[in-house]
């Protein structure tokens, strides 16, 4: 969303399952100070990304988030918050995991709902955005403008807006080729799944031009470029696009299948100045910490009283501060998969980490 990562930083498949990046003129997350109001970028059928800034910039912003494979509405799964913590969620249902100074590093939230407004908009960014990865070859990225005034209006801080179309790699070992070359997080392949899930595809996600460009001159020429282009185009003639060249990566994705039902496994780096990763979750998901070879952490499981998320039935993450990473295990909505099944994934994912 690239179950938003979510391509947040303290700031989410085929790529589908991440559908994984939406915006909303959204109902806004409320804090103590400020409120957060959600942006939305690079929407596709296969990655969705969204930007979330703060009412009060000096206080720290929210930057960018990733879902997972075949996410198709805008919801927030994960938050990488920048700068300063968010409070004002906690409650029972909900977990906190603190560092040693005590400072909260990981957390689950209530996703919040949308408004008629986010839907809105939630239906035209997802067009346009289909429009132009349908225009992208697998393994392109792009920056493109929509002469739109409905939409523009929600992203006046930040109209030039991205897509990515990934190139699913079918082995696991050419995966991990792409990984060596454009750096992206380091995936081991698990050795404990279910008997008869095998290795379906996986991608690497660039690191994203906004917010690395949001206060940089290119961003402005960017921007500059292709509204000028717009102004003196046609009329009718309404998207504007610049391909982008890249060769890093900060996100890495392997799917295992059996038949329609799959397990994503995705790791996701995240920059020195986040501080906090927030998971978003139904209020009626029951959600758990767990230890795992020493690790800690979450599990969440949809509620079937509710309508789930669309990240599965089952989630299981942790952070790995050493090395500033984020690692989340999520299957499909109808699988049959327990909680036991994804705890010994996740032991071997720990086991192939480095100490």
């Amino acid at each position: 969303m690239r179950e938003l990562q979510g391509r947040n930083q303290e700031q989410n498949l085929k790529y589908t399952d991440l559908h994984d990046r939406g915006l909303k003129n959204m109902d806004m997350l409320t804090e103590p100070e400020s409120v957060l109001k959600i942006q939305a970028f690079d929407v596709s059928d296969k990655v969705m990304e969204q930007v979330y800034q703060k009412a009060k910039p000096k206080k720290g912003f929210i930057v960018k988030m990733r879902l997972q494979p075949r996410i198709t509405a805008p919801i927030m799964i994960l938050l990488f918050v920048l700068g300063a913590s968010m409070t004002g969620y906690a409650a029972s249902q909900y977990l906190e995991f603190r560092n040693s100074k005590g400072d909260v590093i990981l957390n689950s939230a209530k996703t919040p709902a949308e408004t008629d407004a986010s839907k809105t908009y939630t239906t035209n960014y997802t067009q346009w955005n289909e429009e132009v990865t349908d225009r992208l070859q697998p393994g392109e990225y792009a920056a493109y403008y929509v002469k739109d005034d409905s939409m523009n209006q929600q992203n006046s801080s930040n109209p030039v807006l991205f897509a990515y179309k990934p190139a699913e790699i079918s082995s696991f070992s050419s995966l991990q080729d792409e990984i060596k070359r454009t750096e992206a997080p380091l995936l081991h392949s698990p050795t404990h799944l279910s008997n008869g899930y095998r290795f379906d595809f996986g991608y690497v996600y660039p690191v994203a031009a906004y917010p690395g460009m949001m206060n940089k001159e290119e961003y402005r020429a960017l921007t500059d470029k292709l509204t000028q282009q717009a102004k003196a185009a046609p009329e009718g003639e309404n998207l504007f696009i610049q391909k982008l060249s890249w060769d890093k990566s900060d996100f890495t994705l392997a799917r295992y299948a059996r038949g329609n039902d799959y397990v994503n496994i995705t790791v996701t780096k995240y920059a020195p100045e986040v501080t906090k990763t927030t998971v978003m979750q139904n209020e009626q998901d029951s959600a758990e910490k767990l230890m795992i070879k020493g690790t800690k952490a979450y599990y969440i499981r949809a509620s079937e009283t509710s309508k789930p998320l669309e990240v599965g039935k089952n989630r299981l993450g942790w952070l790995d501060e050493k090395r500033r990473l984020y690692y989340n295990i999520s299957d499909n909505q109808d699988s049959p998969l327990s909680k036991e099944d994804l705890v010994k994934i996740a032991k071997d994912l720990l086991n192939g980490s480095p100490q």
